[in-house]
């Protein structure tokens, strides 16, 4: 990346280093994962945060390690209400109690939204470097159209004009007219779930950074609308190839599994040793299709986090920049899903550590880190209990 500082001297530039291992970090791993099944689950806030305790201490910026405050029992509390609250829903739809149902769905859908960004609040207020601490504050209507109003609008008026189109093109009474209409609404709702998605992620990312401070300091950002939804839908085009591929491959092979299937005259055991050879080709569609998964999910994760991380600036001096390659990330997806399915996610903590290593150390701050005033904030969590509902969402993804 490069910073124009108006003919001076190149803006120092340094990345962060991660200083776990697989090994270190496969002992909290297995006690977490057993404690968590011998509870029953009400381990899983102390694993959590246990695990995320790990990876920031081993996260260090210039010399100085991250640190996170939060314990389980902070996040314990939250999380049982949460459980509670779905097992009443899940008791009123068994019972068939709709009206309450509804209810809940109804605040579920007006205050999740605010839980979040509150639970994201409590987490930033939990970290901190050089004894300095984060904070977030976003307001609850902002947070309420960026993640369900806009998204949701989005989607429903794709789904208006694909009916629009299908009943136009039902009413034609063509086949040729009923085809084109299909492929025309198909297109419709790739493009409306590109266009959601992008401005979801725009719209996100321009929330949590312009409401993120590191001490009395403030971070800022500004996104593109048209770049988030370019990238997510090259993203989904990507796939297309792959889908492409994989109906050559089993189409056929479906159809002569019923071929089979009616010579068999409904044998199981015949049909199984005749169709016995089109195992393999099924097996392989599925093959390509979870790699075209792959591809998509490494395309968008490299050009949004290095498209979002280039946006970002610390106190107005302060500059980020993410140099995580496509090729790099896929090899890493894959090659960790591999080894993990292999050793039945025993080797799941080498995965992890190892995919955080790459993304951390190609993670760079550019500027002079010492001349940005550090002032801790006095902001503390609060207490009340929704604040306490919200620590149990508090794991909630906030960035890559």
């Amino acid at each position: 990346m490069t910073i124009d500082n108006d003919g001076a001297a190149p803006a120092p530039s340094r990345h962060l280093i991660f200083l776990g291992s697989g090994a270190s970090y496969f002992g909290i791993w297995l006690v977490n994962v057993l404690l968590t099944i011998i509870t029953l689950g009400l381990f899983l806030p102390w694993a959590l945060v246990r695990s995320r305790r790990y990876f920031y201490a081993c996260t260090e910026l210039e010399g100085a390690r991250f640190s996170y405050h939060a314990t389980g029992s902070s996040v314990f509390i939250g999380w049982v209400c949460i459980m509670a609250l779905y097992i009443i829903f899940l008791v009123n739809i068994a019972h068939e109690n709709m009206v309450l149902a509804l209810c809940m769905i109804g605040l579920f859908v007006l205050f999740f939204p605010w839980l979040v960004t509150q639970g994201l609040r409590y987490q930033m207020l939990m970290t901190e470097i050089n004894n300095v601490r984060f904070s977030f504050y976003a307001s609850p209507l902002r947070a309420w159209w960026v993640m369900l109003g806009c998204p949701l609008l989005i989607m429903a008026a794709s789904v208006v004009i694909f009916s629009l189109l299908l009943s136009g093109s039902m009413s034609a009474g063509s086949y040729t007219a009923i085809f084109v209409g299909i492929g025309i609404g198909t297109l419709v709702l790739l493009l409306g779930s590109a266009v959601m998605q992008g401005v979801y992620m725009a719209q996100w990312y321009g929330m949590l950074v312009n409401n993120l401070t590191y001490g009395t300091q403030k971070f800022a950002g500004t996104f593109s609308m048209k770049k988030c939804i370019v990238i997510a839908l090259c993203s989904m085009l990507l796939l297309v190839p792959f889908v492409a591929v994989m109906m050559v491959i089993i189409i056929p092979a479906f159809i002569t599994l019923m071929q089979y299937s009616y010579v068999a005259g409904g044998d199981p055991e015949q049909l199984a040793m005749m169709a016995g050879p089109l195992y393999g080709k099924i097996m392989l569609s599925y093959l390509v299709y979870f790699l075209g998964i792959m591809v998509c999910f490494s395309f968008a994760f490299v050009k949004m986090r290095n498209y979002i991380y280039g946006q970002v600036t610390l106190a107005q001096t302060i500059r980020f920049s993410s140099t995580v390659t496509i090729g790099r990330v896929l090899w890493l997806t894959v090659t960790n899903l591999l080894v993990c399915m292999i050793t039945l996610f025993l080797a799941y903590p080498w995965a992890k550590v190892r995919f955080t290593r790459y993304v951390l150390e190609n993670t760079h701050v550019h500027g002079e880190l010492h001349a940005v005033p550090l002032e801790n904030h006095s902001e503390k969590p609060a207490k009340d209990p929704a604040n306490l509902l919200a620590r149990g969402l508090s794991f909630f993804p906030a960035v890559f």
